[in-house]
């Protein structure tokens, strides 16, 4: 199961870059970090750049080290309230569900709690039918309250809240390490319901080490692409304006595999990706 949820964290990683708040300002970030200018790099129109490639390097090396150790330290608090694992799966499958309803976009629905009420009244037909469990009816029951309850509270509306990075001052390797440092704790809304998902898992996980391993992998799904931008920048810019036209998808298909995975963890049913040799 554990090379399972390794293989997951690395593909949230890769999903997290590809959404569509993070993919179009990576090219400010790279200007950023590089203290290249984006107009600058097109005019030279060289395929490779060092500078921007090595700059990207050490910004990722930073944000890796922080994710790394949130990772371990998600794992060693998971491992004190082990005792409560099983009600702590059930709420945080709530909370992964809310995340990944975002991610796709459809809390920004308006007839979003009429739909959910909808959901909650399908759940209780089943049950009726004994389709399902009255334990899996009130498992997911209450996976669906603690969505409705965030909901409520606005959560959404600050996670849909973004922001842009527009700098044209000369940044140091040790100030694009800083700056890594920085972006792991404040990145975009985008990113952290991905990150927030994948901490929890590591929170579960029976050692300190599986837990950094875990967000390790989910850096290098982020790092890779990156050092692809950097080391080939204007070809990257290119990807950009292609890219578009599917970041619905990209949001949509990563928001079905953070709902499934909330489903799972509520259901304690996370093992039964590791049956088919591969998911979360």
């Amino acid at each position: 199961m554990f090379e399972v949820s390794f293989f997951g964290a690395f593909l949230a990683g890769i999903l997290a870059f590809l959404s569509p708040c993070v993919l179009p300002i990576i090219p400010a970030y790279l200007s950023y970090v590089s203290g290249v200018g984006v107009e600058e790099l097109q005019r030279e129109r060289r395929l490779i750049n060092p500078q921007v490639f090595m700059s990207a390097l050490f910004f990722v090396i930073g944000f890796s080290l922080v994710f790394t150790l949130l990772g371990a330290s998600a794992s060693f608090i998971g491992q004190m309230l082990r005792d409560y694992q099983s009600q702590i799966a059930q709420i945080g499958g709530g909370i992964v569900i809310f995340f990944g309803l975002h991610f796709a976009g459809v809390l920004l629905r308006q007839n979003f709690l009429k739909e959910l009420i909808g959901v909650e009244a399908f759940l209780f037909a089943l049950y009726v039918f004994k389709a399902i469990s009255l334990e899996t009816f009130l498992a997911l029951s209450g996976a669906l309250a603690i969505v409705l309850g965030m909901y409520m509270f606005g959560v959404h509306e600050y996670l849909y809240r973004q922001f842009k990075v527009e700098a044209k001052t000369k940044v140091s390797y040790l100030g694009a390490f800083v700056i890594g440092l920085i972006f792991a704790f404040g990145w975009t809304p985008c990113i952290g319901p991905v990150l927030g998902s994948i901490l929890f898992i590591a929170s579960q996980q029976d050692t300190v080490g599986q837990g950094a391993m875990l967000l390790l992998l989910f850096s290098v799904g982020l790092g890779i692409p990156f050092l692809i931008a950097g080391l080939l920048f204007s070809a990257f810019l290119s990807f950009v304006k292609r890219f578009g036209k599917f970041f619905g998808y990209v949001e949509f298909v990563g928001g079905l595999l953070l709902i499934s995975l909330g489903v799972l963890l509520v259901l304690d049913k996370l093992g039964w990706f590791a049956t088919l040799g591969y998911g979360i």
